[in-house]
C-alpha cells in the first residue's frame, strides 16, 4: 500500500487530505499514481515534480514523474511556491 498526503491544489482536486492505494506488484510511475488519485484532472505538469517527495526525497532528483512507486512508499504532494 502507498500512502499519499496531499496539500494545496492537489488536496482540492482529490477532495481529501490523504489517500492509501494498493500498488500493483511491479509498482507504477508517480504520474500514473497521481492520475489514479485525481481522475478527470489534467495530467500533472513536468514542473510539478519539484514539489513531490517520495520517502522524503524530492522526486526531481530521481526520475521525476517517471519515478517508480512501490508498496510501502510514502508520497507528499506539496504546493508549488514561487516568489522573490
Amino acid at each position: 500500500m502507498v500512502l499519499v498526503n496531499l496539500y494545496g491544489k492537489a488536496r482540492e482536486l482529490a477532495g481529501r487530505e490523504s489517500v492509501s492505494l494498493d500498488c500493483p506488484s511491479g509498482g507504477l510511475t508517480l504520474s500514473e499514481l497521481l492520475r489514479r488519485i485525481t481522475p478527470g484532472a489534467a495530467p500533472p505538469p513536468a514542473g510539478a515534480a519539484s514539489a513531490i517527495l517520495i520517502n522524503g526525497r524530492n522526486c526531481a532528483f530521481l526520475q521525476g514523474l517517471e519515478t517508480r512507486v512501490q508498496d510501502g512508499d510514502r508520497i507528499e504532494v506539496l504546493p508549488l511556491v514561487t516568489g522573490g
